[in-house]
């Protein structure tokens, strides 16, 4: 359990201490699959296979299945939200203010898809999870994996409250900070339900990557509406 606990501590340090620094732009994919793999390779130089890993071939068929059902019906969603009267509001991110067309572009299909969806599948659905079964029962793993990548957004929600140039005071920031996540501790849940269900990642990873990088792009098409 030592080696979970401490996978888990380097996971949370790692992500919040990048998202308050201010880094090239550049740097956050290569980082980001770099530390993905080492993770991953570390996980199999201590016994892990590559099914508790979430990364054996049983898990292709089923994922790409699921994912691509759920992607579907959070583009239908997203669709909604654009002729639904008061669903609009949940298509704003000041995020894409600056965007160009190239940069959404990069954003959606590369930085989002590599950088975050595919990173954090394989670090927490994938070798967090793994591990965590193997030192106890998957639902200790489903929910300990979870509430880490929780904590895991700390310093990203901190980093937007920033760049929005939140005026509220210290206990509204702790509030929106905890909201988020709780929030994201939910919705790691949801992902573990999937990896379990399909027998792999890459159906959280199908869905991690519909659900941030479609969400991008609406909110970029609502802002210039």
């Amino acid at each position: 359990m030592s080696a979970v606990a401490g996978l888990a501590v380097f996971l949370v340090l790692y992500n919040n201490a990048v998202a308050l620094l201010v880094l090239p732009a550049w740097t956050y994919v290569p980082m980001n699959l770099a530390v993905a793999a080492s993770v991953v390779l570390w996980a199999r130089s201590h016994g892990l296979a590559w099914d508790e890993l979430g990364l054996s071939r049983t898990g292709v068929r089923p994922g790409v299945r699921t994912g691509l059902l759920i992607g579907a019906l959070i583009a239908a969603g997203l669709a909604l939200a654009f002729v639904v009267p008061g669903a609009e509001r949940f298509l704003a991110d000041e995020r894409v203010a600056g965007l160009s067309v190239g940069g959404l572009l990069y954003t959606a299909v590369v930085r989002i898809p590599l950088g975050t969806a595919l990173f954090e599948e394989f670090a927490f659905r994938g070798v967090l999870f793994g591990w965590w079964s193997r030192a106890g029962s998957v639902v200790a793993a489903a929910v300990g994996s979870s509430v880490v990548f929780g904590l895991w957004h700390v310093g990203p929600a901190l980093a937007l409250l920033r760049e929005n140039d939140f005026a509220g005071g210290h206990l509204a920031r702790a509030g929106i900070v905890a909201g988020s996540v709780a929030g994201t501790a939910l919705g790691g849940l949801l992902l573990v339900w999937m990896r379990v269900r399909t027998r792999g990642i890459v159906g959280p990873v199908i869905v991690h990557a519909t659900a941030n990088s479609l969400g991008t792009v609406a909110a970029f098409i609502w802002q210039r509406s």
